[in-house]
């Protein structure tokens, strides 16, 4: 896969990054090396570098045409615009990179080769190249992927698929030698890997190095200031691979976590529950879903969005079947095997453990209940990295890449591993960031990898503190368990509150454990941290907890006698944290800061972020009180449905259910007492609002119209529909769009739209061009009407212009059908932009159609077409100039206000509004205050009132509500001038005057 996406699109726009060629050089170095490789130089490409024939990785072809055709069942933020992108970049014809004018060369040493006998190494024996090209090629695929980014080409070039002489540029680069005929490094020799990245970027080239030379004595001896050592640079030369880096063996182990887990009585909740799904589908509004889509959060950041495509790539390869039938081992060996190989590869620590039913989440992406299917778990952690950790203020333009780094590490590493058990016959998949069916946290606890923490639902680990990323995987190989572990964490948090104090958002708690879904833990804000991780304007994402955690090991406990006080001695908890911060640990280490504060705005170059950057020092003046803390939660009760639709938080019930949460004692005496337990999950809340249905067409009608076909997957009938109606599709969960029906209302087989791709729009339809294709699963709406057809007038017109010919259509089916006078005309700017000529001239009411086509200067009158007649109704959809062009012609020809219907299928152009505040006015007599920067809909969602919203726009009516009294202004695109007079828009539409009271029937 990584040889696969060693390619990809170039950004159009050009960075502006330093012009310093060593700056750039420097800065590419540093990246390379926070991707962990050993040794990272710079050269330019000389003309005897490229090979006669590039060598190819046969496999290839086959992963491209498995991203060609497979459709992930994932919800995470940007899933579509990835694929989008990587099938697109896989389409292009082979391209040559001999312009390429400068690499980056990464060499991976080697840890020492298995030995004799050693346990648990029965996986891993001969695998050093490959170790080495998998993770040389990480890093050289991240890294050409961030130069695109930059608006640079570059290419990234592995021992399996390369257009270069690796060894060749490695000694250009300055890594390695030329010595009795073999390329040597003077400080690994012959052991190690090399990958390189070509690109267009101009940077400083290293120098050569003479043959010859060795290691210098501080490095040998351990005594210089090198980030590593000849003694710390294999933490497995004293070690098995099996026992891992970290002394585990050394820590306390327990039957049973520290943190209580009711495990019969564990609320299992959807997919769907994610705050950043439901962030994606706008459940805590258009601000926060603006902020998530397309995974704007990592995409604003350069140096995150350069993990991303192989993150993405990677959700292809977490399934599969076994490969024959199972290798017969012991339990422990496997064990063993699993531990020693993932160590090996470079996951920094592993635990095994079951995987009992509870720890999977009830439902999946597409609503459908899940199965527990596999009884053990393999989870592991990847450190997000010490050195970099250390300059930053975690919550600055490094936190998202710090995160992307680790979840891209879990998911190469944790797909090697599932794909050689399947080889070995058993069934695994991979649970990561981007696609789980498992929640992490219990299965760390259950396989000693941690404890709770007071962050929340972060597990510490004794050391890496929090600064870590997990992944699971799980699989029916046999296999003995880890038990949990007790290091004293319980304690410490009770008595430090430095990660409440420092948090930015106010999320997490300063008060006691408590039982959230069967769990006893330290429930912080999940809306509060979210909201803030990917919305706020002076970073990307947050990580200041991890940052300033006492167990850090940046921190105080980076020394081994602290680390050891705080296992052993509670009572010491609370000054050993006053302690961390007397030594001003988590504040930022300058020296440490190496990456560009690079920011993309609304699609544009990456830049130098025009907002202050975060660069917090402690607070440690603040006394932070959990009386003054409001926090919400969302425990099982308040969880959304399981199927892809909006469900918006309600954050009074939220906070409520916080207030109602208990101890874990009273949790044990409820139940002793048989009563039922708090948090319970109910999937149906009343009918679904969505049906799975399967694109049954995809047919290319212009350059930029494509018509599509929905059908039930098993043939059955889809619900009625009426002339009129449109369905609601989701595009992507941050993509709902909606679109007229055009078929024939009678054909219930399938349901028709057209979709004209606008690239200056808001992103929906140029992504459904991009994703829909025949066969793809898609989840839309039951038809809706707000445009409805009067079946009873003397003569029917409608009247169409470009895309807005689509809900005539499907009156004209109708129409026909009944008998009715009818005409229609369909205006155009050229043929060939049009859809459904080919159709329209097939219809058997073909002879009611009249066409307007500009440029063949049969352009519509709309005086002369439009006569009324008693009883005559005219119909319109299209831009809103040519709606109003046609509205106007039919008032002036004599038509009713009744008479004349048309429907927005965009929101047209808006005066400049200035929003004021007013205040809306329920049954009840309750009065709700809506501020000058929200909505009404907003102001209701957020004081415990249901309101149901899909567009935001005030284009699709759902949010429509009955309107006792007030003055209104109106700036909605559905209501009539008569339905203002008792219904308002509750998304767009506001009281006309400043501090002005609407009363609503709500």
């Amino acid at each position: 896969m990584l040889d696969a996406t060693r390619d990809g699109m170039i950004k159009r726009e050009m960075a502006e990054i330093p012009a310093d060629l060593t700056e750039r050089a420097n800065h590419l170095k540093a990246f390379g090396y926070y991707c962990d490789a050993s040794m990272v130089g710079a050269c330019a490409i000389p003309d005897a570098a490229w090979l006669d024939t590039p060598i190819a990785n046969p496999d290839v072809d086959r992963l491209a045409d498995k991203l060609r055709t497979i459709q992930p069942k994932s919800l995470a933020a940007g899933i579509d615009v990835i694929m989008a992108g990587l099938r697109e970049s896989m389409a292009l014809p082979p391209q040559d990179c001999r312009h390429h004018t400068h690499a980056l060369v990464l060499l991976y040493d080697h840890p020492r080769a298995p030995r004799d006998g050693e346990q648990g190494t029965d996986w891993i024996q001969d695998a050093l190249p490959q170790r080495a090209c998998l993770r040389g090629m990480e890093t050289a695929v991240t890294l050409a992927s961030y130069i695109r980014t930059l608006g640079f080409d570059a290419r990234a070039h592995s021992m399996a698929a390369t257009d270069v002489h690796l060894g060749a540029l490695a000694a250009h680069a300055g890594l390695v030698a030329l010595e009795n005929g073999a390329l040597l490094n003077p400080f690994t020799g012959d052991r190690y890997g090399l990958a390189a990245v070509t690109t267009t970027l101009a940077m400083t080239p290293d120098q050569p190095i003479a043959p010859g030379q060795r290691p210098p004595g501080s490095y040998r001896s351990g005594l210089g200031d090198h980030a590593k050592s000849a003694r710390t640079r294999d933490p497995f030369a004293k070690r098995d691979f099996a026992l891992g880096p970290h002394p585990f063996e050394t820590l306390t182990r327990v039957e049973e976590p520290t943190t209580y887990i009711d495990r019969p009585n564990v609320a299992r909740v959807p997919k769907r529950a994610n705050l950043f799904v439901r962030g994606l589908f706008g459940d805590m509004g258009r601000y926060v879903q603006e902020a998530t889509k397309n995974g704007n959060y990592v995409r604003k950041s350069a140096a995150a969005y350069a993990f991303r495509p192989s993150l993405g790539a990677f959700v292809l390869l977490q399934d599969g079947g076994a490969v024959g039938a199972p290798t017969p081992d012991t339990p422990e060996n496997n064990a063993a095997n699993i531990k020693a190989a993932l160590y090996f590869l470079g996951v920094d620590a592993v635990g095994l453990s079951a995987c009992p039913d509870w720890a999977y989440y009830s439902h999946d992406t597409t609503g459908a209940p899940i199965t527990p299917y596999h009884d053990s778990a393999i989870s592991m952690i990847i450190d997000q990295g010490h050195e970099t950790m250390e300059g930053a203020s975690g919550d600055d333009w490094i936190a998202c890449a710090q995160s992307m780094r680790a979840y891209l590490r879990f998911s190469l590493l944790g797909g090697v591993l599932a794909q050689h058990l399947r080889n070995l016959g058993y069934t695994a998949r991979v649970h990561s960031v981007m696609d789980e069916e498992v929640l992490h946290p219990p299965l760390l606890l259950l396989s000693g990898l941690g404890e709770v923490s007071r962050i929340g639902e972060v597990i510490l680990n004794p050391f890496l503190g929090p600064r870590l990323k997990s992944g699971v995987v799980t699989t029916n190989m046999p296999m003995t368990h880890d038990k949990p572990i007790d290091f004293g964490l319980q304690k410490f948090c009770e008595a430090c509150n430095k990660c409440a104090r420092e948090c930015p958002s106010g999320a997490i708690t300063a008060g006691p454990k408590l039982m959230f879904n069967g769990y006893e833990i330290w429930k912080s804000d999940s809306q509060k941290c979210t909201t803030y991780r990917v919305s706020q304007k002076n970073g990307a994402m947050c990580g200041r907890c991890m940052k300033t955690c006492p167990w850090n090991l940046e921190g105080l406990f980076a020394e081994a006698p602290f680390r050891k006080l705080a296992m052993t001695v509670p009572q010491a908890a609370k000054a050993l944290a006053k302690l961390d911060d007397k030594l001003g640990k988590g504040a930022i280490n300058p020296v440490k800061k190496w990456w560009w504060d690079l920011e993309m705005e609304d699609d544009g170059a990456y830049r130098p972020s025009r907002h202050p950057v975060n660069a917090r020092s402690l607070q440690t003046g603040l006394d932070l009180k959990y009386a003054d803390q409001t926090l919400a939660v969302y425990p099982a009760p308040l969880a959304p449905p399981p199927y892809p639709w909006p469900a918006p938080m309600d954050r009074e019930a939220g906070i409520a259910a916080y207030e109602a949460m208990i101890s874990a004692k009273e949790h044990r005496k409820r139940r002793a007492a048989g009563v039922p337990p708090e948090h319970v999950y109910t999937p149906v809340k009343g009918d679904a609002p969505v049906l799975a249905v399967v694109i049954s067409k995809a047919e290319k009608m212009s350059d930029a119209v494509t018509k599509y076909e929905f059908a039930m997957p098993d043939g059955s009938d889809l619900p009625a529909a009426t002339a009129g109606a449109h369905i609601d599709v989701v595009v992507a969960p941050e993509f709902f769009r909606q679109y007229s029906l055009s078929g024939d209302p009678a054909d219930r087989s399938k349901y028709q739209i057209a979709v004209l791709r606008e690239d200056q729009g808001r992103g929906g339809s140029k992504l459904m061009h991009r994703i829909f294709e025949k066969g793809r699963r898609v989840f839309i709406s039951p038809p809706i009407n707000h445009f409805p057809l009067v079946e009873t007038a003397s003569r029917t017109l409608l009247m169409g212009g470009g895309i807005g010919i689509t809900p005539m259509i499907a009156m004209a089916h109708r129409l026909h059908a009944i008998g009715a006078d009818f005409a229609l005309h369909y205006s155009l700017s050229r043929r060939a932009d049009a859809g459904f000529l080919d159709d329209l001239a097939r219809v058997p009411w073909a002879d009611k159609v009249h066409l307007h086509i500009s440029d063949e200067g049969t352009r519509a009158d709309f005086a002369q077409l439009t006569p009324y007649q008693p009883d005559a109704h005219i119909y319109t959809c299209g831009p809103d100039a040519y709606m109003t062009a046609v509205m106007d012609a039919a008032e002036a020809n004599g038509f009713p206000e009744d008479a004349r219907h048309l429907e927005y299928f965009a929101v047209p152009e808006q005066p400049d509004y200035e929003n004021h505040p007013f205040t809306l006015v329920l049954n009840d007599g309750r009065e709700v205050a809506v501020a000058a920067d929200e909505t009404a809909s907003d102001a209701l969602i957020a004081a415990g009132i249901h309101v149901d919203v899909k567009c935001s726009d005030g284009l699709c009516g759902v949010c429509k509500c009955g309107l006792r009294g007030g003055d209104v202004a109106h700036r909605d695109f559905v209501l009539s001038k008569a339905q203002r007079e008792t219904e308002i828009i509750l998304c767009q539409s506001r009281a006309a005057e400043p501090g002005g009271k609407i009363s609503i029937d709500l």
